[in-house]
């Protein structure tokens, strides 16, 4: 071991030209995880079929399996404890099949199951049909979320044993390799935040002397809040991981976790670098889904920058976002050994094609690799012979850096530590706080034509207001004027973006829908009700290309008009608003609507995010939006 950790010093001299040399998606990693995330509806219903789907991945070399068995508040095997899955209605029970062909191949089985979700939109679940006093609530008392999901509250006791005891007997009843865990978190934050059910409502009180309702976003409390509901979060973790070694001291836990540690503390209330740190989970899969390669690269970064060696880092990779682009799958798996994780996870089974399973057994997994996992020491060790035997520096690198994170990963995992407290959520709370914008918009008798050239006469007359802060409330490093009017059918915004580096706009998405958030681009957030709640988002890049969402239901589309003009000084962008794709007829004078106007910007080299009203955060935050009164 010794030499291996030499001969990496003597190789960081010529470390870059290690890795311009190397082709990541064709070099034979030895060890490195290779999961893929096979999700309930691609599970066949007989014995043979499963066997083999099993075969049909050993082929490709996958050497884990993640089977969706818990989730939606059902069970896809039959259990005293759950009801069955209607998915597996008169199905053979899928975990002995699988465990059985998997084993025989020589790979693991780690069963997928959900934690506190538990329900959706067209079924509550087993679960929570039972017990609906256990349903996490939004802080104005909604259940069901705009994601659509339905959630366990886990400040519930018996919730909590509930699915403590239903993890304990899958593992105990059968010959599984480990325990993946998903949505072992809140429901996402925005735009409403959850957890707000009376028991966790009680216990924060009496433990503080505040109800969490009356807590404002930008207040000391709010970190006292969040910490609260971590630690709820964390503690079931602790509890899972002691159970399940308690019963099989071998198996190894899992779980899918948010793709970037800050947002996931901040958004979804997981602390999992906390996990990491008390030794709580044996690998991590952060869910890194992304068809941004360059997105992917700089989630990967901060995933092991969160880490270090502690853990393995399994990146997960979104094959449902890559459609039909079997090579990028194949890019993103040379990405994540270049940055040296420890393997990859492919989502989901119901993308896996033919053409990707081809490529994968020709290119990066050509040859088996093995588990990091499963006794790290020697793995270490087997990585650093192969580094002292590579004939090339650029494989040396590669070999010797893998080995040393392997060996020490396997010192933190065998040596003894106390527990690790968490640091504080990373919430900034401002001094002073930037308060709320309001414009009062004119009706308009002139006619706008839509063609990105702001001359019509209407625009003479509305209502101007400036892009002045970041979303961090920073002033703002160019200017951005946005125009407002409206008539009986419309809502029209305009932008007036300056940008003195016009030569490196970026410009790519085509695609109705596509993403042109991550474009030089403007977005308009509108909740035409004002109540801070639901709300419509719209976004348009220098191509006219248009982007529209309510809150995160990416199915809705609206009937809206946009174009945009470049010039040598910056960008102009018209946008035509019907307020029937909202819903109502014509508003009446004096109607009020909760509005953001935003605009990214990438020519500074990093993403710069310009707003009228300040977020102190992402632009998904209602409660922090301006107001609109139609004059």
């Amino acid at each position: 071991m010794l030499k291996c950790l030499i001969a990496l010093i003597a190789l960081v001299a010529c470390s870059a030209q290690a890795a311009e040399s190397i082709d990541y998606t064709r070099i034979d990693p030895i060890v490195e995880v290779r999961a893929i995330w096979v999700n309930a509806d691609a599970i066949p219903k007989t014995d043979k079929a499963i066997r083999e789907l099993v075969r049909s991945y050993h082929n490709a070399n996958i050497n884990v399996l993640f089977p969706e068995v818990i989730a939606r508040g059902y069970a896809a095997y039959p259990t005293r404890l759950l009801a069955r899955d209607p998915r597996f209605t008169g199905a053979v029970d899928p975990l002995p099949p699988m465990i059985d062909e998997a084993h025989k191949l020589g790979m693991e089985v780690h069963p997928w199951v959900w934690v506190f979700r538990a329900g959706y939109t067209k079924d509550r679940g087993a679960i929570l049909t039972a017990h609906p006093d256990w349903v996490m609530l939004g802080k104005y008392g909604e259940d069901l979320s705009a994601n659509g999901g339905l959630w366990i509250s886990p400040a519930i006791p018996e919730a909590r044993d509930f699915l403590a005891c239903l993890f304990a007997e899958l593992v105990s009843k059968y010959d599984v390799d480990g325990l993946h865990l998903d949505y072992i978190r809140y429901e996402v934050q925005s735009p409403i935040p959850y957890g707000y059910d009376q028991t966790s409502r009680c216990a924060f009180k009496q433990q503080y002397g505040i109800d969490p309702i009356d807590i404002q976003r930008l207040s000391i409390n709010q970190i006292l809040w969040n910490k609260f509901r971590e630690r709820l979060v964390n503690s079931f973790v602790q509890r899972i991981s002691a159970q399940t070694r308690a019963i099989k001291p071998n198996l190894k836990i899992s779980a899918a976790v948010g793709s970037d540690p800050t947002t996931a503390r901040l958004n979804l209330l997981q602390n999992w670098p906390n996990w990491v740190d008390n030794k709580w989970v044996d690998f991590l899969t952060p869910m890194a889904y992304t068809s941004n390669d360059a997105t992917f690269t700089q989630l990967v970064t901060n995933q092991l920058q969160a880490v270090g060696h502690k853990t393995i880092i399994v990146p997960g990779i979104g094959l449902h976002m890559q459609k039909n682009k079997p090579d990028q799958t194949i890019a993103q798996i040379g990405i994540a050994r270049e940055l040296d994780a420890g393997g990859q996870a492919l989502f989901a089974s119901a993308y896996y094609s033919d053409p990707l399973a081809l490529m994968l057994k020709c290119e990066p997994y050509s040859s088996p690799a093995l588990l990091p996992f499963r006794d790290p020491a020697c793995k270490s060790a087997l990585l650093c012979n192969c580094a002292e035997k590579s004939t090339d520096a650029a494989s040396q690198a590669y070999f010797a850096a893998r080995s040393t994170a392997l060996a020490d990963y396997a010192a933190y995992q065998s040596g003894s530590i106390g527990y690790v407290a968490p640091t504080d959520p990373p919430l900034d709370i401002p001094e002073n706080i930037i308060p709320l914008p309001t414009v009062d918009i004119p009706k308009t008798a002139s006619p706008v034509n839509v063609d990105g050239d702001l001359n019509d006469s209407a625009w003479q007359s509305a209502a101007k207001v400036a892009l002045a802060y970041t979303n961090d409330g920073a002033p703002a490093s160019v200017e951005t004027t946005a125009l407002l009017t409206y008539d009986d059918d419309n809502l029209y915004v305009a932008f007036q973006a300056v940008e003195p580096n016009m030569d490196k706009l970026k410009a790519t998405v085509t695609k109705r829908d596509g993403p042109t958030f991550y474009d030089d681009s403007v977005e308009v957030f509108i909740d035409p009700a004002d109540m801070r709640r639901a709300y419509y988002h719209l976004s348009t890049n220098t191509l006219g290309t248009r982007f529209d969402q309510k809150v995160f239901d990416t199915n809705w589309n609206g009937e809206w008009l946009s174009a945009a003009q470049t010039n040598s000084a910056g960008y102009t962008v018209e946008m035509a608003i019907p307020f029937s794709i909202f819903g109502i007829s014509t508003p009446a004078h004096g109607t009020k609507m909760a509005l953001n106007l935003t605009r990214n910007r990438t020519t500074s080299g990093s993403m710069e995010y310009l707003t009228w009203a300040v977020l102190y955060g992402g632009f998904h935050n209602p409660d922090r939006f301006g107001t609109a009164i139609l004059d």
